[in-house]
């Protein structure tokens, strides 16, 4: 689209335009989850990424591109949002991490340029049995458990489907039990600082890439494959090291990494993208134990809410990224100071949480 000179500041537009999509799909595809169900909250968002992100590459001018890519952070704020909670739902407690952490490592394969996403992949989607119960709808919930006791080669035990009772709906509280309950507004507003600052950071890193001294391509594979194993391990260290050991540990060593590129010179991109590896390795570590940690911190009747209200709080942190890398006009080290101080001070408010 010829955006250079005093056109160039319009990149940033086309990424801000994208992460307001992303937040604006959590807060449509949050309640729609609750009232339609999981299964529909991550198709109906896969539907809109695979058409709008064809459009994105086919737009004959730039307006028509940041609707395109407006509608490709809706379906992936909706998809990011409900994929893990569905995931999750499925999944006993003691296996709760091993679910949410491999949900965020197909993220890390996705982006790597050998590999792309199936959407035909989201008609094998299972809704949660846990939404239908919630709902009353007992035999559709039965029949799903069966199935997947089925395919899982599984025996339900004896009296397990009769104990079953869908006139108990889940009671669910809303943002009013944040100010009703001081422990969980503790809690929720550490962990949403958390969020916050994690995709702050890690968004600012990842639209930066164009600037640190190698091909955007190899860079964004480099990128893409080093989470992989970062997400292995974190199946392990989470419950190793604990939710709350972990969560401080990946921000703080992340926004020291990050901090860390001021003390290299511009010309060695080499070393810049590793340290930038480094950070958004720990970062994205860390978004992976939030998303087990919001699971388990929170009572039953107030979790989707905390975890819906805690990725507006990590989408809010990627729309505002874009602007802050703007501020290297004024100069260079500026984005870099607020990324890697903010990952600290949210790893330090760790000491708050406690462990579950």
């Amino acid at each position: 689209f010829d955006l250079v000179c005093d056109q160039a500041n319009l990149l940033q537009v086309a990424q801000t335009v994208l992460m307001a999509g992303i937040l604006f799909g959590c807060l449509l595809f949050g309640p729609f989850a609750e009232s339609f169900g999981r299964k529909r909250a991550t198709q109906i968002p896969v539907v809109l990424m695979f058409i709008f992100s064809g459009a994105s590459g086919l737009s004959p001018n730039f307006y028509l591109y940041l609707a395109s890519q407006f509608l490709v952070g809706i379906g992936y704020g909706g998809y990011r949002l409900n994929a893990v909670i569905l995931a999750t739902e499925w999944i006993g407690v003691s296996r709760r991490s091993w679910g949410s952490c491999v949900i965020q490592l197909c993220g890390a394969l996705g982006q790597s340029p050998l590999l792309r996403r199936r959407s035909l992949l989201s008609r094998c989607i299972l809704e949660s049995a846990r939404w239908l119960l919630g709902r009353g709808k007992t035999g559709e919930a039965k029949r799903l458990i069966t199935k997947v006791a089925t395919i899982n080669n599984c025996i339900i035990p004896e009296g397990f489907l009769e104990k079953i009772d869908g006139n108990e709906k889940e009671r669910k509280e809303g943002a009013m039990a944040l100010i009703r309950s001081p422990i969980l507004r503790k809690n929720f507003l550490a962990l949403g600082f958390a969020w916050f600052s994690l995709n702050l950071t890690y968004f600012g890193l990842s639209l930066n890439v164009a600037n640190f001294g190698m091909s955007v391509f190899l860079t964004q594979l480099i990128f893409g494959l080093s989470e992989v194993p970062a997400h292995i391990l974190s199946i392990w260290l989470l419950e190793v090291l604990g939710r709350k050991v972990s969560l401080m540990a990946t921000l703080l060593i992340g926004g020291s990494s990050v901090l860390a590129i001021l003390a290299v010179p511009p010309d060695q991109a080499v070393a810049v993208t590793i340290l930038v590896t480094a950070g958004r390795i720990f970062l994205n570590w860390a978004g992976s134990v939030c998303s087990v940690y919001v699971q388990e911190l929170f009572p039953t009747s107030f979790r989707q809410t905390a975890a819906g209200l805690g990725s507006i709080a990590s989408r809010i942190g990627g729309l505002m990224s874009p602007p802050v890398n703007m501020l290297a006009t004024y100069h260079p080290s500026i984005p870099t100071i607020l990324f890697g101080s903010l990952s600290i001070i949210s790893g330090s408010l760790g000491f708050l949480l406690p462990e579950t």
